[in-house]
């Protein structure tokens, strides 16, 4: 581990705390991480802190022995949210990792009493940690452009962790075996044949949504081209996914509302997930279910598995992986042909599951 820029954690390592609340796909990004703390501090202690919402993604991660919910609606849960802060310095660990660097993280982290603090130096709250790591550093502490889970592995490298886990960037996701089956069987009785395809229309940020008009397209084609559909959707998300069914000219099956727990169920009876850069994605790869995304915002290399049955297409525009999350020409999702993405899927159904991505360049009107 010569080329790791190690931090000066003081002591000895036996009680760690991770802060890394928000998205479903950023806490399942950051199981990688969590595992190679687990194995690389012998008879460690590893809590996590996760917004109470995302508790199911980590209550069965075997590399986990607590995981303390994180009240999410303030300022009127103040009261739940100091009690936490009190209960965690409680707690006396020795290593506390920021993964996310909010101002509610970096207190928590301060509060916390740690003599090991590790989080991003960013303006301001980045005096409340006592190791700072520039934000996308590797593990020798430079700038670098890798996929997500990568950084958290470097992280917990330079924290002191060693160990083959850290060569590990495999995303965990432990399912409930009954609510699997469970859901195995919806999937069979509503897709019983053909290759099942899921759509994830919805997105977190508008300027990494494909257009409604070019999923009913997307549709339609792998429809016409013998695979059953199913739209997927979430919280707030319906709408959108049954807008999608209605103006589709073939059939396509309207998933019932789920749980995470249920969602991966359905995400792992797949033949194939085409989503935008999001949460419902990252769960289709800790579920091993083979993914395509459509790309615009952001970059493949960070956000895209570098091994495995993962694929992604983007259209060929200067301006994309601008990491915008409102854009007003919305380009790169205007000008990949919903043709080409069908096509891709269909090739991709079709040829050994090795992971590729695609750049189309848009044809001039």
């Amino acid at each position: 581990m010569s080329d790791v820029a190690r931090l000066p954690v003081r002591g000895t390592v036996r009680r760690i705390l991770v802060l890394r609340p928000r998205a479903l796909g950023d806490v399942l990004l950051a199981t990688p991480a969590l595992r190679a703390l687990k194995h690389g501090f012998p008879a460690v202690a590893l809590h996590v802190a996760v917004d109470d919402g995302l508790l199911p993604v980590l209550q069965r991660n075997p590399d986990i022995d607590r995981v303390w919910p994180l009240p999410r609606r303030l300022p009127r849960r103040r009261g739940a949210w100091w009690a936490l802060a009190r209960d965690l310095r409680r707690q006396h660990f020795d290593l506390v990792i920021d993964l996310h660097g909010s101002p509610r993280t970096a207190l928590l982290a301060l509060f916390s009493g740690a003599r090991n603090r590790v989080g991003y130096a960013l303006r301001g709250r980045g005096r409340l940690y006592n190791l700072r790591i520039a934000r996308d550093s590797d593990r020798r502490g430079r700038r670098s452009l890798q996929y997500a889970a990568r950084v958290g592995l470097d992280i917990v490298a330079r924290c002191g962790a060693t160990g083959p886990a850290l060569a590990d960037d495999s995303l965990v996701f432990v399912p409930d075996t009954a609510i699997a089956s469970r859901m195995a069987r919806v999937v069979e009785q509503e897709l019983p044949t053909g290759p099942r395809v899921g759509l994830s229309p919805a997105g977190t940020w508008q300027a990494k949504t494909y257009p409604p008009s070019s999923w009913v397209e997307l549709g339609d084609r792998l429809v016409a081209a013998g695979c059953r559909v199913l739209l997927l959707w979430g919280p707030g998300e319906r709408t959108l996914a049954t807008e999608v069914q209605s103006r589709m000219s073939l059939p396509a099956v309207l998933a019932p509302a789920t749980s995470v727990d249920e969602l991966a169920g359905i995400l792992a009876r797949l033949d194939l997930l085409i989503s935008n850069d999001s949460g419902v994605k990252h769960l289709g790869v800790a579920c091993g279910t083979p993914t395509l995304t459509i790309l615009g915002p952001t970059h493949p290399v960070a956000w895209v598995p570098p091994s495995g049955p993962h694929a992604w297409v983007r259209a060929g525009v200067p301006c994309a992986a601008c990491n915008l999350t409102q854009c007003l020409h919305h380009l790169c999702m205007h000008l990949l042909a919903a043709e080409e993405v069908a096509r891709r899927a269909l090739a991709y159904l079709g040829r050994s599951r090795t992971a590729f991505g695609v750049e189309v360049r848009p044809l001039p009107e």
